[in-house]
């Protein structure tokens, strides 16, 4: 049997899959074959590959046996790793390639996608009339472990899994897939799950969100999850990030699948996180990425010892994303939200306290980022004002936050939200665009110069892309700061050991040099150098970098 993945990248409340992260379900579906079957031949590709030589691969694709497709953007974005694949070239693909059975995987199968909030969505029935011959509603692993073992007609592709013994096995498997990826060794960050759902949905959850519609969570064993930490760090893999959970605190929590608020449970992350120190000793990264404020303003004491525990063992530079999505009490209340500004205020008040210090990276140890959301169902103009004063409080309090993502309202149909009025509508436009653009040019311009002043030096940045005379680096992390670095002589793929920050680029980017620098290098780059005090930075050294 010959398999062709083709990852469309997925970006989904618990999950990223746009590079420099591969998620789980390349990895899952490989395994799945590979259980069944260890010779199969097993082939992956990412969607910019695809597209960067389509004709060749729609040729190609029709010579394998079974093609899946993995897609799903349900929490859009701006990406600078990967474009994730659009609805209109799944549809368009699906209906050239003939030949191998064409299977639809990821968050569009179950919930359907969009790239751009406040647009309809695509449903689930767009693909399958597309050409798609299954769509899996389902738990991958599931489906195509059946798939493999016993044909299409015994596999379905709605079961869902009971526990995770199966998981566990495939995952591990399917470890090796990663060796296909073209970031392995340049940043890739391996999305690790540590259980499924969320624990509001006893009330329902976030009148948007879906993680609630996937039912009573589910957790995975400590030793499965390390034992996948050790066969991706054994293939490779030096970067992880617990990111697939809708709160890393109370992962190991007696209360997750029971209580609405459980309470975190810092001795099982000690389990955890020491265990895949153990098995990964010399990784790279070891990151987060959802936590949620509502569990740090009804259990303080708890989740103060969970988030001592995550900085014993993680790497520095980290985020712990927070869901606040709206600052209107009113608002919240209509959508079921889990916070309330006063409690977001207190998580992100404890998250600075604990994690202000900086690290080896330059960056400090562990800070908030937080997610809004426009559109929400009982939007009015007093939302978009409360909004702008809760981060006006963070700035007068002088609290740090490393990103603020502002997105529009995605609408799925699968949700309550779709079902209700939302959207930014009429009179409410000029009110959203206004808060966005602020967030974007004043709140984060001057939270960015906070973060990472002038004279900050950053260790480890890979450089992402060079053009027009400007080299753009980052380290590799769950949300990294860019630098652009004004030099022409940089590739992609070169590491830079160390970068001085000299300035803010743009609202959202730093503007830096590399050191040493070498002293033949453009004038007004040794003069910058200089006035920051580094002097001694500019070096005769043929090897240091050129600009």
């Amino acid at each position: 049997m010959r398999v062709l993945i083709v990852d469309g990248y997925n970006d989904e409340p618990g999950g990223l899959g746009v590079p420099p992260y591969i998620d789980v379900y390349p990895r899952l579906i490989a395994g799945s074959f590979w259980l069944a079957d260890k010779t199969t031949r097993v082939d992956y590709v990412t969607v910019d590959q695809f597209r960067a030589s389509e004709s060749y691969w729609l040729r190609r694709a029709s010579q394998y046996d079974i093609l899946v497709f993995i897609a799903g953007v349900v929490v859009p974005g701006k990406y600078i790793g990967g474009d994730p694949a659009r609805p209109e070239e799944l549809v368009k693909w699906a209906g050239l390639i003939e030949g191998p059975l064409k299977i639809l995987a990821g968050p569009a199968a179950r919930w359907g996608m969009g790239l751009e909030g406040g647009k309809p969505a695509y449903p689930p029935s767009a693909f399958e009339r597309a050409g798609f011959d299954v769509l899996i509603r389902g738990d991958v692993e599931e489906y195509f472990t059946d798939l493999a073992r016993y044909g299409v007609e015994k596999a379905s592709p709605v079961r869902l899994r009971r526990d995770y013994r199966l998981y566990d096995k495939v995952a591990r498997l399917g470890a090796r897939i990663v060796r296909k990826h073209p970031r392995l060794g340049h940043g890739l960050i391996a999305e690790i799950e540590t259980y499924r759902g969320c624990a509001r949905w006893v009330s329902g959850g976030c009148s948007f969100c879906v993680e609630p519609l996937r039912g009573r969570p589910l957790q995975r064993d400590p030793q499965g999850i390390i034992a996948e930490v050790e066969a991706l760090y054994n293939n490779g893999v030096r970067a992880f990030r617990l990111g697939r959970q809708a709160d890393i605190l109370v992962y190991g929590s007696s209360g997750l699948s029971r209580e609405e608020w459980p309470k975190p449970n810092p001795q099982a992350l000690e389990r955890l996180l020491h265990g895949i120190r153990s098995v990964a000793p010399g990784l790279e990264v070891l990151h987060i990425d959802n936590v949620n404020p509502g569990t740090i303003a009804r259990h303080p004491s708890e989740s103060e010892e969970a988030l001592k525990t995550i900085i014993k063992y993680h790497t520095d530079g980290d985020v712990a994303a927070m869901g606040v999505e709206t600052a209107d009490p009113r608002v919240a209340r209509i959508n079921n939200l889990n916070t309330t500004p006063e409690e977001a205020l207190y998580a992100i008040t404890l998250v600075n306290r604990l994690g202000r210090e900086r690290g080896p990276s330059g960056l400090p140890h562990l800070l908030p980022g937080l997610n809004f959301i426009l559109g929400l169902p009982g939007e009015t103009s007093e939302t978009y004002r409360l909004n702008r004063s809760f981060l006006e409080e963070i700035l007068s309090r002088r609290l740090l936050v490393r990103r603020v993502n502002v997105r529009r309202l995605l609408p799925l149909p699968p949700t309550r939200a779709y079902r209700m009025k939302h959207g930014v509508r009429g009179r409410l436009e000029k009110h959203a665009r206004s808060f966005t653009w602020w967030v974007r040019r004043e709140f984060e311009a001057r939270m960015l110069s906070m973060i990472a002043p002038k004279g900050t030096i950053l260790s480890r940045l890979y450089v992402e892309e060079c053009t027009h005379g400007v080299c753009y680096a980052r380290q590799t992390g769950s949300y990294p700061l860019i630098v652009a670095i004004p030099c022409n002589t940089l590739h992609p793929t070169l590491y830079l050991d160390k970068v001085i920050v000299t300035g803010i680029h743009s609202p959202r980017s730093l503007q830096g040099l590399p050191i040493p620098i070498r002293r033949d290098s453009r004038v007004h780059h040794r003069e910058a150098m200089e006035k920051l005090g580094y002097r001694n930075m500019v070096v005769e050294d043929p090897a240091a970098p050129k600009c």
